[in-house]
């Protein structure tokens, strides 16, 4: 497998595509397996919990994002990484805050 990577065939691939053929494939390969075999693998079970949690993370951040561009306008550049980057858990605190900022900085105040 080692060899396979440094194969002249792989050149230019970045880390990116070889990131979305995985997920593709985890895909296909829940989608194409019986559920009592796919959690008959303890290592899968905890790849489909974590991929659920990132899926919530991702839809998260970006109702915020999008929230806040509807009632601030445009909004900084570190507003978008610092979301597209948090956990979910800061993410639903700078959701409640949004309801009653009149500001960015008071959604990300502490």
């Amino acid at each position: 497998m080692q060899g396979s990577l440094n194969s002249p065939e792989m050149e230019g691939i970045t880390p990116e595509q070889v990131a979305l053929l995985g997920r593709e494939w985890l895909d296909f390969l829940v989608d194409t397996t019986p559920d009592a075999e796919l959690t008959a693998i303890p290592k899968l079970e905890h790849l489909l919990v974590r991929r659920r949690q990132e899926g919530r993370q991702e839809e998260a951040a970006f109702m915020l994002l999008k929230q806040l561009r509807r009632k601030f306008g445009s909004t900084p550049d570190w507003v978008a990484e610092q979301v597209k980057t948090a956990n979910l858990e800061s993410i639903e605190k700078w959701s409640d805050n949004f309801v009653f900022a009149n500001s960015v900085d008071e959604v990300f105040a502490s």
